[in-house]
């Protein structure tokens, strides 16, 4: 959820030249800040907003949107300011204003298929992602994607979709996780386990990915595999909570009831 290009040498220098020349336009722009109303009112709401304080940033942002000189963007980051602060509603309205604008904005339909999954309308929301990963063509986006499709049960095209997202950002280990998860939902150990033990002995790992190792292990069946050698930075406690509760979800009696259950969990 890149090309590369290869320039004969006289092409090349010519290349340099209009990189160089597009940096400078940059810093110069940078330097005469926001051209328009909209894009002003839409720097101080990032500010505001980065301090963490949300309402008021989403009152400009909404104002920005307003104006008449409003881009498409206007609405996407007024929608991204409503799903931070859990409006997803709202947020839906937003980014359906940006798509009105700009009707193949990538991260305005990804940001919609977010927001009517959260708001509980899983079908259309992973409409919109199916449509927005290859326009966005990120790693994220298939990788949300993926999320969804695993949630609904749909575990055979999630992992094709991580697996997608996964030449984009090749080793990315929330991705890894995410695949093993919906591998061992439908108990797809060939797959699963080689994923959590590249994990689990990555020297990167967080807590939360270890967390997971430990749910794929339960959810296959091998909880004596994580009781052996649990990962390092869990409790005991805590890791036999994980492994309760995805014996209870391996329990139940279909892949859709199982992604169901796991949603509840994690989501």
């Amino acid at each position: 959820m890149r090309q590369h290009v290869v320039f004969l040498p006289v092409v090349a220098m010519l290349a340099l030249a209009g990189c160089q020349t597009t940096k400078n336009n940059t810093e110069q722009a940078k330097a005469q800040g926001p051209s328009s109303q909209s894009e002003r009112l839409i720097k101080l709401a990032d500010d505001i907003d980065a301090r963490g304080e949300s309402d008021t940033a989403i009152a400009l942002y909404q104002r920005a949107a307003a104006m008449p000189d409003a881009k498409a963007s206007a609405f996407v980051k007024a929608g991204a300011a409503y799903m931070r602060a859990g409006y997803p509603a709202e947020a839906a309205k937003a980014y359906q204003a940006a798509l009105a604008k700009a009707p193949n904005d990538g991260e305005a339909m990804l940001g919609l298929g977010s927001a009517m999954i959260e708001a509980g309308d899983i079908d259309a929301g992973m409409r919109a992602l199916a449509q927005a990963a290859p326009l966005v063509n990120t790693s994220s986006a298939y990788n949300r994607l993926g999320v969804a499709q695993t949630f609904a049960g749909q575990t055979g095209e999630a992992q094709t979709t991580f697996a997608q997202a996964l030449k984009l950002a090749p080793g990315d280990l929330d991705v890894e996780t995410n695949m093993a998860l919906a591998a061992a939902l439908e108990d797809n150990s060939a797959i699963a386990l080689p994923l959590v033990q590249k994990i689990a002995a990555a020297p990167n790992a967080q807590l939360h990915h270890k967390r997971n190792v430990v749910v794929v292990y339960g959810l296959l069946g091998q909880a004596d595999q994580v009781k052996t050698s649990p990962p390092i930075g869990l409790t005991t406690k805590e890791v036999a909570t994980l492994l309760s509760r995805a014996r209870t979800i391996r329990l139940k009696g279909s892949t859709q009831a199982k992604a169901k259950a796991l949603g509840s969990i994690l989501g």
